[in-house]
């Protein structure tokens, strides 16, 4: 019973400790913190056109 309870502790440990990076990126990606930046290079691509096309 000693052992199960090490086992399942270990597997645990690991899982978080290997899943702790995705969690970080995947919080940061659901903030949407980066939609500013995103909106912001949109838009001078947008405004930055082709003047010299007719």
């Amino acid at each position: 019973m000693g052992a199960l309870i090490v086992v399942v502790a270990v597997s645990v440990a690991v899982f978080y400790w290997t899943m702790e990076p995705l969690l970080h990126v995947l919080s940061d990606l659901m903030e949407l913190s980066f939609l500013p930046w995103v909106l912001l290079a949109l838009g001078i691509w947008l405004l930055a056109g082709n003047a010299a096309r007719n």
